[in-house]
């Protein structure tokens, strides 16, 4: 468990200074708080081992087991705020009449919620399957919570500092659109079919060579558990089955996740607010600039419908995406352009940012 909790703390700290490197706020001062805050952790990931293993929680293995577990979600958790504390300081200040809002933390209280579910579950799995199979859900829901809690926590320190951000934007806003019911409608529409045309098929042949993968190790666990052919056959078909339903509950929602965006985005307040700190717009929070995900384009359209192409590079471990965001542009504030231009300039200036010209051709 301890060589997992380093392997871990290092895997998490090359993930997070590689998003760093690539970063608009990347400085070699900054730099170096990060090699010295990779030296504390791993001087203390060593002593907490140590602590341990010359303890006497060694005469209880489920003792040590349990006290492993807690240094390693307390470690990772401090260790990932830690880091995303230096390279990600700047907080959004609030004027005093702004109203904080929890447009953004409401969405990690769902995934809070569903990580106790999940928990719950798998406690549930341990309490009815025999002594053998215990590990089963034991290692899932240990590896779950392990990888989760420092996510959540990382999760849940973004998102309100994005509250933060949105709520300064919608306080002191550069511009802010607002649309007709029938323009949002229409507008909902079109993002539905743009964003159908972008995403590509589900494929079978994955999510059948992945069901093959796990019937093979479930398959592979029973050789060791000692029970008997009748027991092992039913836990193999019991568990095979629920990796099936997964896998069909993870094609229905591909297949309706575009209805749900679409019915999301038809709730979404039909206004856009652009502001120093990010955007916000279809239902969504984005800020300017993060250490992993930032600015990468923003283009402007005037082909029906008018619209602002944002694209935003996003590191995530060891790879990186663009995600696009669409936003609306309503009739009147084309005169906007030059200003946003120039705002995004100055504030974004690794972006390549290009609203006026469609302002001036239409």
């Amino acid at each position: 468990m301890q060589i997992a909790l380093l392997i871990f703390c290092f895997l998490s700290i090359a993930g997070a200074f590689a998003a760093w490197r690539r970063s608009p706020l990347y400085s070699l001062s900054i730099t170096f708080k990060l090699i010295g805050a990779f030296l504390l952790i791993v001087a203390i990931v060593a002593a907490t081992t140590y602590a341990i293993v010359n303890s006497g929680l060694t005469r209880s293995p489920m003792a040590e087991a349990i006290a492993a577990i807690v240094a390693s979600l307390a470690l990772a958790c401090a260790s990932s705020i830690f880091i995303v504390h230096i390279t990600d300081k700047h907080v959004a200040q609030l004027p005093p009449s702004a109203r904080l809002v929890s447009f953004n933390r409401h969405k990690i209280y769902r995934w809070i919620w569903r990580l106790v579910v999940f928990l719950l579950i798998n406690t549930a799995a341990c309490l009815v399957l025999p002594s053998d199979w215990k590990w089963l859900p034991e290692g899932l829901g240990g590896f779950l919570l392990l990888f989760s809690g420092p996510m959540l926590s990382i999760g849940y320190m973004m998102a309100r500092r994005n509250d933060r951000g949105m709520s300064s934007v919608i306080a002191n806003p550069w511009a802010h659109w607002q649309y007709t019911q029938q323009q949002w409608a229409q507008w909902a529409e079109s993002q539905r079919a743009w964003e159908r045309a972008q995403e590509g098929p589900w494929s079978w042949k994955g999510a059948s060579l992945f069901v093959l993968f796990c019937v093979g190790l479930f398959a592979l666990g029973a050789l060791f558990t000692g029970a008997s052919l009748k027991e092992n056959l039913m836990i193999v078909s019991g568990l095979s089955g629920f990796i099936i339903l997964l896998a069909l509950v993870a094609y229905w929602f591909k297949r309706t996740n575009f209805d749900r965006r679409y019915r999301r985005l038809l709730a979404a307040q039909p206004e856009t607010w652009f502001g120093e700190e990010g955007l916000f717009c279809n239902g969504k929070y984005t800020p300017w600039i993060l250490s992993g995900r930032y600015l990468l384009k923003a283009t402007a359209a005037i082909d029906p419908p008018p619209r602002l192409t944002l694209i935003f590079e996003s590191f995530n471990g060891s790879s990186s995406t663009q995600i696009t965001q669409r936003v609306l542009i309503p009739d009147g504030p084309l005169t906007d352009l030059p200003m946003l231009e120039q705002k995004l300039k100055s504030h974004c200036p690794t972006a390549s940012v290009h609203l006026s010209a469609p302002a001036n051709d239409r």
